[in-house]
């Protein structure tokens, strides 16, 4: 097995805060002291059907995931915006802590610094668009939020002061990044596939800081910003010690993967994967070209970790965030032999978080031969696929050549007794090609 040293850390963003009234100050001071129980497991609520275009990552790069290194001064950066809303109200956002399986857990003081809560005060309408909306931005952490501890957190966006009135969740992780993690990936062969899979393995030497057992140290695989998918083991290698080594086992390891597909939308004009526009109705439509079953992405498009991709894709406007369009995205997905598939087929992708949603199913077009699907999106790019139960579909890309770049992370958890959770004790991100 050949080892790499990280191919890149987390880079610097910019600090920036958001400020607080202080009547939102003591406002926090009377919501409860601990969240409400969730079970084990990622249990994120969705967006309301207003909630479009959530950007989270870390500031600088759109394309950055979530992951915020412990008091390093550095920033995340959330976006969204609030359709057929033009003149915009202040919005509330709450911080729960979790353990490595997702359940919340602690008490606000026990991992937040400052207060437990802050308002979302940075919003503005949008510039001329024919589908009006407002568009917020919030940094963190500032002024009013900053982390007492590392590990999973998940931020709720709601109505001001409501903490209940949900508009939507988000997960992000906190790192103290306290170990320097070595990343491996072999090939194995698992389930006759026409391709290996890959077997990520890491390694690093525990702080000198945390005197634990072996056992106390978790490892979390994550590919393509994927965390809902996170492929995690607790059973580490002790025959390099003091280092240890985590891997998956051949069962567990990820299975090659085809490319999912990618459009750029920045510009609503023919070419790429536009087929054809229409700016004379309001919304503008945009039809793409047919995807086939029998084709994934190409593989050559640009990796955007699941992330959607508005300020550096839309190059014709100032102010992307504010000016660009949303544009009626119409979607063709052709199955094997122009025949319907059994069961639906639904549309999956970062403008929806990857979620599997009915809200998102195609409808069968007898006459042309496939499904058919319309999105609103925001003017810029984003990555997508075809959810779907039909073998058919899996036989028709059988031989198809599984992408190459990929991102890896690579989650080291610490279960720490004396504060009954999991720390996260370090982070790797790995660009492999």
């Amino acid at each position: 097995m050949k080892y790499a040293l990280p191919l890149f850390l987390l880079l610097s963003g910019i600090v920036a805060g958001c400020g607080s009234s202080k009547e939102a100050g003591q406002a926090q001071e009377r919501r409860p002291s601990r969240p409400a129980p969730v079970e084990d497991g990622w249990h994120l609520s969705p967006p309301v059907s207003d909630v479009r275009t959530i950007q989270f990552y870390l500031t600088g790069d759109e394309r950055r995931l979530p992951i915020l290194p412990l008091r390093s001064g550095e920033t995340l950066t959330l976006a969204f915006d609030l359709l057929h809303n033009d003149r915009g109200k202040p919005l509330s956002v709450y911080f729960y802590h979790a353990n490595r399986s997702w359940r919340r857990d602690l008490t606000p003081s026990e991992y937040l610094d400052a207060f437990q809560r802050d308002d979302l005060l940075d919003y503005q309408p949008s510039h001329s668009t024919d589908v009006p909306y407002t568009h917020y931005t919030y940094r963190f952490p500032n002024q009013n939020i900053d982390f007492l501890i590392s590990g999973n957190y998940i931020i709720r966006v709601t109505e001001q002061g409501m903490e209940e009135d949900v508009l939507f969740e988000r997960a992000f992780f906190v790192s103290e990044q306290a170990a320097s993690v070595d990343f491996g990936l072999d090939n194995v062969m698992v389930g006759g596939n026409s391709y290996p899979s890959l077997q990520p393995t890491a390694r690093f030497t525990p702080p000198a800081t945390i005197q634990a057992n072996a056992f106390n140290f978790n490892v979390c695989f994550v590919r393509n910003g994927q965390f809902a998918g996170a492929r995690c083991t607790d059973r580490p290698s002790l025959a390099r010690q003091p280092a240890l080594e985590f891997y998956l086992q051949p069962e567990t390891a990820f299975e090659p993967q085809v490319a999912d597909y990618f459009v750029d939308v920045g510009r609503i004009r023919v070419g790429g994967r536009i087929e054809r526009t229409d700016r004379t109705v309001q919304p503008y439509q945009v039809f793409l070209e047919p995807d086939y079953a029998r084709f994934a992405g190409t593989g050559f498009d640009p990796l955007l970790n699941g992330q959607i991709v508005v300020e550096a894709a839309v190059t014709d406007v100032p102010q992307p965030g504010l000016a660009a369009e949303y544009v009626d995205v119409y979607f063709a997905y052709v199955p094997p032999d122009e025949q319907p598939l059994r069961g639906d087929v639904v549309l999956s992708g970062s403008f929806n978080d990857w979620r599997v949603d009915p809200a998102y199913r195609m409808e069968w077009v007898a006459e042309r031969g496939r499904y058919e699907g319309k999105v609103l999106l925001k003017q810029g790019q984003y990555e997508y696929r075809y959810v779907v139960s039909d073998r058919r579909v899996r036989r028709a890309l059988t031989g198809a050549s599984p992408r190459l770049e990929n991102l890896f992370t690579v989650l080291v958890y610490f279960s720490d007794l004396h504060l009954n959770t999991d720390r996260l004790v370090a982070v790797n991100n790995v660009l492999t090609r």
